[in-house]
């Protein structure tokens, strides 16, 4: 009998899921449900529990059900501690792989999570830019700013030269805050209320730069300088090969990615841009296997 992992790439806003086998090809298209994020308790459980069986192919077997979630979160022992951020509150410390298991009569052991930029990564590493890449920096620019290294197609170990705790750079000072303050879907809204005199995001932005508005465009080049500044230290200390961006915001790369770029050149770095994000996340749910799961974050 043929199995599947079932993968969740889970939001704030929407659920992205999709069945695949062991070689990372989806059984069918991604399918996109509500978050329901701010339900109560059992009608979340029960929501995540529908969209598993949506996505579940008759007649084939469950090889693991793998969930890419945003944190703080305990992943080794599936334990969300998501509080205060207007998302998931009402499953702090709730045992989300014991309910999971119980709702769809699978293994405990089968029922696993992992950061959501980390599993962008391990997919980039598997089937996208980063395969056969010695070291590499990950980077997903959405409602923050994600982080993962690689190195030889695994994570890198802790302790590696140049790699923040948990391959996290999220929280380190930038600025007069930190990274996330500033390389993110906030941060680009703060920007360009401070600039223009409106709060927009990428989407919006992106449309005034098509309608000629050069304000706008060089907004979206400060946004660029931020994140090459952001970037720096670890492209110093870490000396990745390649610098892989995802997320939302960077549909709108070429509008910004610039001055990166140039910074990436001149040190002998390629950059690369994704083209479906949720499409790695997920596919890098299937390589949770022994040799990856050692250096996961916790």
């Amino acid at each position: 009998m043929k199995e599947y992992y079932l993968c969740l790439d889970v939001g704030g806003t929407q659920i992205k899921a999709a069945a695949l086998d062991r070689n990372g090809k989806p059984a069918g298209e991604i399918r996109y449900f509500p978050a329901e994020a701010k339900g109560e308790r059992q009608a979340v459980l029960e929501h995540f529990a529908a969209v598993m069986e949506e996505i579940r192919i008759p007649g084939a077997g469950v090889a693991g059900i793998h969930l890419a979630f945003p944190g703080p979160f305990d992943y080794e022992q599936g334990i969300c501690l998501l509080q205060g951020l207007d998302k998931y509150d009402l499953l702090y410390g709730v045992n989300l792989r014991q309910e999971f298991s119980d709702r769809l009569g699978t293994a405990p052991e089968k029922v696993r999570f992992i950061n959501d930029a980390t599993a962008y990564a391990l997919g980039e590493m598997g089937f996208g830019h980063g395969k056969g890449v010695a070291r590499a920096l990950f980077v997903c620019i959405g409602t923050g700013c994600g982080s993962a290294f690689g190195a030889d197609g695994d994570l890198a170990e802790p302790g590696t030269s140049g790699v923040p705790e948990n391959g996290y750079i999220y929280g380190e000072p930038f600025l007069d805050g930190c990274i996330d303050d500033y390389i993110s879907r906030r941060g680009l809204l703060a920007l360009t209320e401070e600039r223009l005199g409106t709060a927009l995001d990428g989407k919006a932005l992106a449309e005034r730069v098509r309608r000629g508005d050069r304000e706008a465009a060089a907004c979206f080049l400060v946004f660029g300088d931020r994140v090459r500044d952001a970037l720096r230290p670890f492209l110093e200390n870490f000396r990745p090969e390649l610098v892989c961006f995802g997320g939302q915001i960077t549909r709108s790369a070429p509008l910004f990615l610039a001055p990166v770029e140039d910074c990436c050149r001149a040190a002998g770095i390629r950059v690369a841009v994704t083209e479906d994000t949720s499409m790695r996340t997920l596919q890098g749910l299937t390589r949770m296997d022994s040799r990856t799961r050692k250096h996961l974050p916790t």
